[in-house]
């Protein structure tokens, strides 16, 4: 369940600071870290973070997954204990997460190529069950979300290429075994520890699918963008021990990942110029394959 209400910065400090009430947490002078699929908080003490989500069924699966990962002793975030989680305020769920401490050394290709590579080595979940994959689920409320908000040969572009690009994906052979897959697994949402250790975090996508979802994530960031270079990558497709630029599908989901990508930053496109400047770029660079993305990072 998502709630229909708009997902607004007024909206979601008014969540957080009434989650942190019901939880015993001071929300005074918290910082926000992050605005995009989530608004995420860190409270001023350090001693947690707090998630105000979207949907409620995408929390709850991100509480399952901590304490399977937990159980397996695989470094990753891990909820705040005391309170049953989420709590759901205003339509809107609420988790809390256990702060982490971050050491601000760059996560290598190599690193995160084998962080992957035991990730999709842990046994399958037992005593949950995750949803089957699926490469754009946010796509749809996202078009309609934008109706109003974006000229309607783009919001018609947009639709086209996802119906284009949703039969393509069906037809993928994929060379991996499926299995639990992160569904948004970037170095951005790895965070190192002063001791040296890379923690997992942001697990509202996992889902059962196909591994090259993930494996594909700095192949794309290689390939499309020029965010790796020749020998980062070689290092990362050593330490994880597949090419997906090799694989012949590879284009279909590179260019499923540009437009989700782009999706994603659409949600956000009222919050300043900057943002619905850089969403109008991508589209146009969605309509040709062969432009260069000279893509900003948010």
């Amino acid at each position: 369940m998502t709630s229909t209400k708009a997902f607004t910065t007024e909206r979601t400090q008014a969540v957080f600071e009434a989650a942190c009430a019901f939880a015993g947490l001071d929300a005074t002078d918290a910082q926000r870290v992050r605005f995009g699929e989530n608004a995420i908080y860190r409270l001023a003490d350090g001693s947690a973070v707090v998630r105000v989500g979207r949907s409620i069924p995408a929390a709850t699966k991100e509480v399952l997954v901590a304490g399977w990962l937990a159980e397996h002793q695989f470094p990753a975030a891990t909820v705040l204990d005391g309170n049953e989680q989420p709590f759901v305020e205003d339509g809107l769920p609420v988790t809390f997460w256990n702060c982490l401490e971050e050491d601000d050394t760059p996560i290598t290709p190599a690193e995160f190529g084998m962080l992957l590579h035991d990730l999709h080595a842990l046994p399958h979940p037992t005593d949950f069950r995750l949803p089957a994959f699926s490469p754009m689920p946010k796509v749809e409320p996202r078009l309609q979300a934008l109706k109003g908000k974006l000229p309607e040969a783009d919001l018609d572009f947009l639709r086209d290429r996802y119906e284009e690009l949703s039969e393509k994906f069906q037809d993928l052979e994929f060379p991996l075994p499926a299995g639990p897959v992160h569904g948004d697994a970037h170095p951005g949402n790895v965070m190192r520890s002063p001791d040296g250790t890379l923690n997992l975090i942001d697990f509202e996508d996992f889902a059962y699918g196909p591994r090259e979802w993930d494996a594909a994530v700095l192949s794309v960031r290689h390939q499309a963008f020029g965010w790796a270079s020749e020998a980062e990558y070689d290092s990362y497709t050593a330490a994880y021990g597949f090419d997906p630029i090799d694989w012949p599908g590879f284009p279909v989901l590179r260019a499923t990942r540009e437009l989700n990508m782009t999706m994603w930053l659409s949600q956000t496109v009222d919050e300043s110029a900057e943002v619905k400047a850089e969403v109008q770029k991508r589209i146009a660079d969605l309509r040709d394959d062969q432009a260069p993305r000279h893509w900003k990072v948010f």
